[in-house]
Parts: structure tokens; C-alpha cells; sequence
């Protein structure tokens, strides 16, 4: 339902006199310290058909080439069990991205070499660090949107200088890492 509400935004953008939008829409109940497997299900289940169908929409209004759907977690979830069967708070965690103009089936970041307790990514109990900033994915899209300018991305992106992965293992991503289609360039007004 509120996916269906952003492409009805979506599709008023003229009406609206706007070429650029962001919209955030949340989804709870992800925090699952037991019966991860079969709530994990019921959730990517719904998650699936959500997204389908916001996908659908945008192809019917022809605008799939013009949106990139970002799909994130404030936080992750740890790679060993917990006493009930489930998992607990983490860091390092996963993105995905559709969109017409995003290059599909891409994986980015580097795995853990060893997630092993002894591996040097594992900070105990199953917490393994990140190695892909949040700031690499969001430097392309907010490229992507038309932000060229390195004072505009240090405005958007504060800390986007720091971007450094555990052990040196990433750098900023580029509009062209991620997305096909030349940038949509925004109207510059008055």
C-alpha cells in the first residue's frame, strides 16, 4: 500500500513541477532473535510481492527507467544463532537496487575471506564488519540524480571523505559502477 502511494506521487511529478523526488517508505518487523527461517519467509514473501507490483506500476506508467528503488537495513543481523533459534543485532549488512537503469545482477563489496570466530572481520558472536560503506552505494545514486559537484556529494554525503572499508577494501562508488543510463540531469532553477 504505501509503495502504491509513491507511484501515484510519482506519476503527478508534473503536476507537481518537480524533476527529482525522494521518497522513504519503511517496512517493520524484521528484528527477529527467534524462528528466523520461517519469519524471514512470511517477510521476503511480502516484501516479493510489494515490490512486484511497484515494479509493475512503474512500467505501466513508463517510468521504470526513471526510478531506482533502493532496498536497506538500518542495521544487520549476526551469522550464528542465538539461544533461541534466531539472530541478534549486527553490523555489516546488505543492499539491493532495481530500477531500469540500474546494472542487474551485480554483487558489490567484498565477502568475509573467513567468518570463522578467528577471521579478522569477525568482532565476536557472529558480528562481522562491514567491508562496503552505506556512503559508496548512495555517492552513485545521488550521481545518478544529477549531484556532480564534489562540495554538492560532501553536502549529501558528510562523510563520504572517510569512506575507507575494513582493511582498505573499498572505495566510492561511481554513477557508472552501478547505473547503465546517463545521469538525469536536473533543471537548475532561477
Amino acid at each position: 500500500q504505501k509503495l502504491s502511494i509513491v507511484s501515484r506521487m510519482i506519476q503527478t511529478h508534473e503536476q507537481r513541477g518537480t524533476d527529482r523526488d525522494l521518497f522513504f517508505v519503511g517496512l517493520g518487523g524484521w528484528d527477529h532473535h527467534r524462528l528466523v527461517k520461517e519469519n524471514l519467509q512470511i517477510k521476503f514473501s511480502a516484501l516479493n510481492a510489494a515490490l512486484a507490483t511497484f515494479a509493475q506500476e512503474l512500467k505501466i506508467q513508463e517510468r521504470f527507467e526513471d526510478v531506482t528503488t533502493v532496498v536497506a537495513s538500518e542495521f544487520a543481523r549476526t551469522i550464528t544463532p542465538n539461544s533461541g533459534g534466531g539472530t541478534d543485532h549486527a553490523w555489516g549488512g546488505h543492499y539491493m537496487m532495481f530500477g531500469g537503469s540500474v546494472k542487474g545482477g551485480q554483487v558489490y563489496g567484498t565477502y568475509p575471506d573467513n567468518i570463522t570466530p578467528e577471521g579478522s572481520l569477525n568482532i565476536g558472536r557472529g558480528r562481522i564488519l562491514p567491508t562496503t560503506s552505506w556512503d559508496c552505494v548512495w555517492n552513485s545514486v545521488c550521481q545518478w540524480m544529477g549531484v556532480d559537484q564534489e562540495e554538492e556529494l560532501d553536502m549529501c554525503l558528510p562523510n563520504r571523505a572517510n569512506v575507507v572499508g575494513v582493511d582498505g577494501y573499498t572505495d566510492l562508488f561511481s554513477e557508472g559502477d552501478l547505473f547503465q543510463s546517463p545521469t538525469r540531469r536536473l533543471r537548475r532553477h532561477g
